[in-house]
């Protein structure tokens, strides 16, 4: 029984496992059986191919009896693929009362030129894996560049509206969920057109560099700061309420005239509207809210912040 069993096992690898060459001859050399390796390279099929086809300048000269009775050692014969140039294998036969069985092994010149092969085809594939590696790095770098850049107003390095207006929803959506106070601050460069048209326009892009800077500098990172068009900003203030939004703004207020931003004395003042989101109440209902309270402030006198309760809005600071 254990030999049955060791031999059923040496015949599984043979004809299933082994990347040798197995063929079951008859005596006119036809093919009654090949392993799986024999027929992948070969292509031979069985009861329907000569054992001398398949070996380069054998046919029509072919004698397996001068094979099976050759003194012992193997045969080095030239085999043809069914899919690229002939292999050498050294291949013993034996005979087996009716049968010859043919076994193959690739010479140790073909392994040796095949390792070699492998080997560099491993190190060219590594090489291209590497260098796809960098490119694909490379192209997330630029993907991330792109998305920065399209996020970003090129003048004062914060967002740009489009962005802004995609997180205030996301933002909405947190703070309803987890059921935790927003608030937004709209503020206004007081007579920007003015300061454009006596320092020039340079002038007027320093001063809106230098705002956005404050701005920056003043809120946290979870703050969303954010140029909403021309001279007019915008800022987005998770877990943050009516009265802590009133205070950042009136903190950005006071310092924006001490920074000398014209750098020639003139101060620069700004107008602010605060706005907390109410229940059910949309991003357009919480910037709208915001805009009133800014044209308040404008409208009251400049340089003060106008918090709205509600519907309506109430001044405070000047």
């Amino acid at each position: 029984m254990m030999r049955d069993t060791r031999e059923r096992a040496a015949y599984s690898y043979v004809t299933r496992q082994s990347q040798d060459l197995f063929f079951v001859l008859s005596g006119d050399g036809s093919i009654l059986e090949a392993n799986e390796s024999a027929r992948a390279l070969t292509g031979c099929r069985e009861n329907d191919t000569f054992f001398s086809d398949l070996v380069v300048d054998f046919a029509g000269i072919f004698n397996l009896a001068d094979l099976v009775e050759a003194p012992d050692g193997p045969q080095l014969l030239n085999i043809k693929t069914a899919a690229g140039p002939p292999q050498s294998f050294d291949f013993y036969f034996t005979r087996v009362q009716h049968i010859v069985l043919a076994f193959g092994r690739l010479d140790a010149r073909e392994m040796e030129q095949l390792q070699k092969q492998m080997l560099s085809l491993n190190q060219e594939l590594n090489n291209l894996t590497r260098e796809l590696n960098r490119k694909n790095r490379e192209l997330a770098r630029a993907n991330e560049k792109i998305l920065a850049l399209s996020r970003t107003d090129h003048l004062t390095g914060l967002a740009n509206r489009a962005y802004f207006s995609e997180r205030i929803e996301q933002m909405i959506s947190l703070a309803v969920r987890k059921s935790r106070p927003l608030s937004l601050i709209m503020t206004d460069i007081d007579q920007f057109k003015t300061i454009n048209d006596t320092f020039g326009h340079d002038a007027g892009d320093r001063v809106l560099q230098g705002f956005a800077g404050l701005m920056k500098n003043s809120t946290r990172t979870e703050d969303l700061v954010a140029r909403f068009g021309g001279e007019e900003f915008i800022i987005l203030l998770p877990l943050t309420d009516i009265c802590e939004a009133h205070a950042y703004a009136e903190r950005i207020r006071l310092a924006l005239p001490q920074k000398d931003l014209l750098q020639n004395g003139h101060p620069i003042f700004a107008s602010f509207g605060v706005s907390q989101l109410l229940p059910d109440e949309t991003s357009a209902g919480l910037i709208k809210r915001a805009d009133m309270a800014l044209y308040r402030a404008k409208t009251s006198g400049r340089n003060r912040t106008v918090t709205a309760t509600g519907n309506g809005a109430h001044p405070s600071g000047t």
